[in-house]
């Protein structure tokens, strides 16, 4: 027989006895102030669509703000998977030019799972960061090859891990024959709300006495009386 043991309690309890007193909702309320309750709303992906033209410096879609950290960011209609999409260009012949973006959720948590970055002529050198209360929970970097034009799906292999701020930078490299626009497109975040554990000696007592009270009541027992205990599980 399995028990069922409460904090700070003399009850025992067999799980079966609780489940036949307590609905379903009210033990899946018990159990999620127990471990706590992560709920997660639909994943969206932030896609520029309703985006100006031109130089880019905050944008908000779907509860996210995607802002200009550093770099001529800009948006383009004539381009993108599907248009719009941001980049930005470096002229032939100079150094290579590092550009970064920070996407936030209005300080909420929130997941990120993939983006596809584009670059015309050129590999797409890229370091990807996300950060939670101003400490880095996860970072990671690589190099795509050259796309010849097309976009590249880079996947967060992290991607469980909350978050409050993603930033993904982004560096352009050199190259003698021409001007190279370089850019991504099609991030894609989930918000997560959390619910908190209450603190033992409020709500969750309250919740855990009610199939006690319940039980004695069927019983015919005052709260004084004995209540039989079994010593060992089996």
């Amino acid at each position: 027989m399995n028990l069922i043991h409460f904090w700070k309690s003399y009850f025992a309890l067999t799980s079966n006895f609780l489940v036949s007193i307590v609905p379903a909702t009210q033990l899946i309320t018990l159990l999620g102030l127990l471990l706590g309750v992560h709920q997660t709303a639909s994943a969206a992906t932030l896609t520029f669509e309703q985006a100006s033209v031109g130089t880019l410096s905050t944008y908000t879609e779907s509860g996210f703000t995607t802002s200009a950290v550093s770099g001529p960011w800009a948006v383009s209609d004539s381009y993108g998977k599907p248009a719009p999409f941001i980049q930005f260009r470096k002229e032939a012949g100079l150094n290579p030019l590092t550009a970064t973006i920070q996407i936030t959720n209005d300080d909420s948590k929130f997941t990120f799972g993939s983006v596809d970055l584009y670059s015309s002529v050129t590999p797409i050198p890229y370091v990807i960061t996300g950060s939670l209360n101003s400490t880095a929970i996860f970072s990671f970097e690589g190099t795509v090859p050259n796309t010849f034009g097309n976009f590249k799906t880079v996947v967060n292999p992290n991607s469980n891990y909350l978050i409050d701020s993603l930033i993904i930078s982004l560096t352009n490299p050199a190259v003698t024959c021409c001007s190279n626009p370089m850019g991504l497109d099609n991030i894609t975040v989930t918000p997560i709300s959390t619910t908190s554990v209450p603190e033992p000696n409020s709500s969750l007592f309250s919740l855990l006495g009610l199939p006690v009270v319940t039980w004695l009541s069927r019983r015919n027992l005052t709260p004084g009386s004995t209540i039989r205990r079994d010593k060992k599980l089996s």
